[in-house]
């Protein structure tokens, strides 16, 4: 055997990994042609940067009962808001 999956080669010689890296890229240009790119990744890299000091109040006090749920959500905001601004201010 060559080495190969059916993933890597569909029969017509081309790669389904390589197809899905085109629409990826194709997905990426559209969104970062998109008008309220810039915002939002504006707002996603500062909340990325301000939501660590919101953590400390809970930490601190510990987690217990409705604030474990309110802690996994400030982590999830955050996670969002990273993925959100994480190129900001490369161009």
């Amino acid at each position: 055997m060559s080495g190969t999956t059916s993933f890597e080669n569909d029969g017509d010689g081309i790669s389904r990994t390589a197809i899905g890296r085109k629409k990826i890229t194709a997905l990426h240009a559209k969104y970062r042609e998109h008008t309220l790119t810039t915002p939002l990744q504006f707002v996603g890299f500062w909340s990325a940067v301000a939501l660590p000091f919101f953590y400390v109040p809970l930490l601190i006090d510990g987690l217990a009962g409705a604030e474990i749920t309110v802690f996994l959500s400030l982590l999830a905001c955050h996670i969002v808001a990273l993925f959100a601004g994480h190129s900001y201010g490369q161009e």
